[in-house]
């Protein structure tokens, strides 16, 4: 009987460490912070919002993004023309040095979920995979917020 007052506090904190929604990560390659992306409709477009961290030793190579939500994902840059229109284009292997970060924010460099397989509702989170050419896979989950 004691056992059981002895364990029962134990295993009610370890559930509730495991349901708590965290919205950075770390690898031992990499590690992600202030992570976001835009509620949006089933087909449509939305994007993803965050920081990563490049800790190895070595500059590293962003070779390639994929989502659980979108039947393509890619790395887009916003910009605008010298009319003054904004645009955005897609920007490929994205080198980050060593210790320093790649800042994906509103207006500049983001991940763009093309073609939504579901809705994005606020609460909903998704599922991004970086691919670096020295760290390998770098698995990001991103919180559906709307935009502040």
């Amino acid at each position: 009987m004691k056992n059981i007052f002895i364990l029962l506090p134990l295993i009610l904190s370890l559930l509730s460490c495991t349901s708590q929604k965290k919205e950075a990560s770390a690898s031992v390659n990499g590690s992600t912070s202030e992570a976001w992306a835009r509620p949006a409709a089933k087909g449509a477009m939305s994007a993803a919002y965050f920081t990563y961290t490049n800790t190895l030793d070595t500059a590293d190579t962003l070779s390639s993004l994929s989502s659980n939500v979108s039947m393509m994902t890619q790395l887009h840059e916003s910009y605008m023309t010298d009319d003054g229109l904004a645009g955005m284009r897609e920007m490929k292997n994205q080198v980050v040095e060593s210790n320093e970060q790649l800042v994906l924010e509103p207006g500049g460099l983001h991940v763009m979920l093309m073609r939504l397989t579901n809705d994005l509702a606020e609460g909903d989170s998704v599922t991004v995979t970086l691919n670096f050419a020295q760290a390998g896979e770098v698995v990001v989950t991103v919180p559906v917020k709307p935009a502040n």
